[in-house]
């Protein structure tokens, strides 16, 4: 696997659960940012449940990717 950030296309289709895991901690990032610019609060039940569903969205798309693909 290639390190390179500019080449990590391909972290999804060989670790999956590493591409989960990136994808909830940038869904995180943001929308903590979000929060803070819009309100200057953060509200951590409403962060968790958007990133419970945005991960799980990103999840289920990484599935249907690859089922297609065989």
């Amino acid at each position: 696997m290639d390190l390179d950030p500019a080449s990590l296309s391909d972290v999804p289709a060989e670790n999956p659960a590493v591409a989960v895991a990136i994808s909830a901690v940038v869904a995180t990032v943001v929308y903590l940012a979000i929060q803070l610019v819009m309100d200057g609060t953060v509200d951590l039940v409403e962060t968790a449940a958007f990133v419970i569903v945005f991960t799980g969205v990103y999840a289920a798309f990484l599935y249907l990717r690859r089922e297609i693909a065989e």
